[in-house]
């Protein structure tokens, strides 16, 4: 028997890095709202922690979604239950404290150097090692650098050569954390800035492309060390925050990417992807990963590249939640949103037109 979570606040844990963490309003209000989604990809028997268990029960039915046969339980109905594994959204030392105070066995979960590790792991700053690696022998098809700078002075010489960029937090949730900058910093980003800094060390700059399509590749590293390729993931995000997925045939998504970059190209990052990242994570990561990539337009909007490494997500994306959800073979495609009118909801119905054009 496996204890499911869902703690979507995991990124912004990540950057507290503390044992206890007030939330925003809003990470509380999804988590507390689609707490029930493991049930998605939990196996019969297994049981979800909720924070409402009347709630979860109702909003899993609501959904009208297949689910596993899944026991919801809150923390004081946990106590002292025996479970064969633990498996998070994604491990931090805020949902490791929570779960042992709510009495779960902690050597079911992660020691506090695997969780430095998790994090090491997650700091944008890897991105850069891994952008390299998966561009190597394709630079001709391929596009992606970056810069860690740590000092406001360093930044603005990276800033002066290529103008236009993205500036990141090292740890920050979707959509957050991020800055554009056209020519200059103003004032208010200055001051975000330096902000960061004194909080997280530095932030990663990254010049500006011409996104033509997000995407990304699903992944699972096993205890034995080995990667496996789960699938692709074909997504649509607005101002950085991720807002709804494909749900197709791993052939459908292929064919849809290689009308902008080779086949040969896409399969030949997976190889990469599965061969080394085990180098990277030395066996300290065990569980689910996501790798977002882009399709770019060329200069002069000539041709197409491929960005192989945008950032790398180490806990379960809402990539793998869409693999989940994949219609069976000659199925039509349909589109898988999170929507917010009174709460949060997990919705999945029959493709739109815009919607189709935007993945």
């Amino acid at each position: 028997m496996k204890l499911h979570v869902f703690n979507p606040e995991h990124d912004i844990a990540l950057a507290f890095n503390r044992r206890h963490q007030t939330m925003p309003h809003a990470a509380q209000e999804l988590r507390m709202n689609l707490g029930w989604i493991p049930a998605l990809w939990a196996d019969d028997g297994d049981v979800v922690l909720v924070d409402d268990v009347a709630y979860a029960v109702k909003a899993a039915k609501r959904s009208g979604l297949k689910t596993a046969d899944v026991l919801f339980l809150g923390k004081e109905e946990v106590k002292g239950l025996l479970f064969d594994e633990v498996l998070p959204w994604g491990w931090d030392l805020t949902i490791k404290t929570e779960l042992e105070e709510a009495g779960v066995s902690s050597r079911l979960m992660p020691d506090e150097g695997a969780l430095i590790d998790i994090r090491h792991l997650s700091n944008r700053r890897k991105t850069s090692n891994a952008l390299q690696m998966l561009r190597m022998g394709r630079e001709d098809q391929t596009c992606g650098k970056s810069a860690y700078i740590t000092t406001l002075e360093s930044g603005r010489r990276v800033l002066a050569e290529w103008q236009n960029v993205v500036i990141k937090a090292p740890w920050s949730s979707s959509g957050r954390g991020i800055r554009y900058v056209n020519g200059h910093m103003n004032v208010a980003t200055k001051n975000w800035v330096h902000r960061v800094m004194e909080k997280q060390g530095g932030v990663m700059v990254e010049p500006y492309y011409n996104k033509v399509k997000d995407f990304g590749m699903e992944f699972y590293a096993e205890k034995n060390g080995s990667i496996r390729f789960e699938g692709l993931s074909l997504f649509i995000t607005q101002n950085g925050a991720y807002t709804g997925s494909l749900l197709a045939s791993y052939e459908e998504k292929l064919e849809m990417l290689s009308h902008y970059v080779p086949v040969s190209l896409l399969e030949y990052v997976i190889e990469r992807v599965v061969k080394f990242a085990p180098r990277q994570f030395e066996s300290h990561y065990v569980g689910p990963f996501g790798v977002d990539m882009m399709i770019v337009a060329g200069e002069d909007n000539k041709g197409f590249l491929l960005h192989p490494c945008v950032e790398i997500n180490m806990r379960r994306t809402m990539g793998h939640v869409a693999l989940a959800l994949t219609p069976p073979p000659l199925a039509p495609k349909r589109q898988m949103r999170i929507v917010h009118d009174v709460n949060y909801r997990l919705k999945v119905n029959d493709l739109e037109n815009n919607f189709i054009q935007t993945i």
